[in-house]
């Protein structure tokens, strides 16, 4: 019985070699390894690599911040001997470390991962799974860090009566004011999270640091954008990235 995945080599070799492998081989079914390359290219066209890699780095960020081996295997349906294998390579193109800051953020997107800096720091640094669940939800289109005009943007959260999120004035001012010493003191910040669609730009993630950074005078600073679908992003980069000389 023939298997049906099977090709014919008349199919895919050159009648010079087809001559030899029927010398050898006449009427039987051989396998073929792929080369190293090979395996490579079908991953790349595949998107499995792609996947893979990502899923990887997001074990070893939620390893780095004290997931068990345990957790993660049943959080990925994975053998405790495969995540182990996943959190200690010690390949360097593999181990990009995380921090919650916009160079970090930079690196990332670099290598393609922008995606998995902004759920590590939602998850980790902001404690709001809420919103990291949320943006799961559906393919979301990341840009970024762009240095952004701050005057884009308007806050989503603070005192005010008219805000998305209230915050106690008290609670607000403290945390503006910490933020406020932080730039005094140049220390590297995360960057805005913000979301542009149809209605324009929110400012999803960062309102206290935005708004320290407007007292602070500070005209520009670091954004990631994040679009709902490929039409929102197309529409951010006709808008605003030609304009400022970015391509992504």
């Amino acid at each position: 019985m023939q298997d049906k995945n099977y090709v014919n080599a008349e199919q895919v070799l050159p009648p010079q070699l087809l001559e030899q492998v029927q010398r050898y081989a006449a009427g039987k079914l051989l396998y073929v390894p792929q080369t190293q390359e090979t395996a490579r290219l079908w991953g790349e066209r595949t998107g499995q690599r792609s996947y893979y890699r990502k899923r990887n780095q997001m074990i070893r960020n939620k390893h780095a911040y004290g997931a068990g081996i345990p957790q993660l295997a049943r959080e990925y349906c994975l053998s405790q001997e495969t995540v182990k294998k996943i959190v200690y390579n010690k390949k360097a193109e593999d181990n990009i470390p995380f921090y919650p800051h916009a160079i970090s953020a930079e690196q990332y997107g670099q290598a393609g991962l922008l995606e998995e800096w902004v759920h590590t720091y939602l998850l980790f640094e902001r404690r709001n799974k809420e919103f990291s669940d949320g943006l799961y939800l559906y393919p979301r289109q990341y840009i970024g860090p762009l240095a952004m005009p701050l005057s884009l943007f308007t806050r989503s959260s603070g005192p005010e009566e008219h805000m998305k999120w209230r915050v106690h004035p008290v609670v607000w001012e403290r945390n503006v004011a910490a933020r406020q010493q932080c730039i005094r003191r140049q220390e590297p910040l995360p960057p805005l999270i913000v979301n542009y669609g149809e209605n324009g730009f929110e400012l999803n993630c960062g309102s206290p640091l935005y708004e320290a950074l407007i007292r602070e005078g500070i005209p520009y600073f670091p954004v990631i954008v994040w679009c709902s679908g490929e039409a929102d992003r197309e529409a951010f980069a006709e808008q605003y990235l030609k304009s400022m000389a970015i391509s992504v």
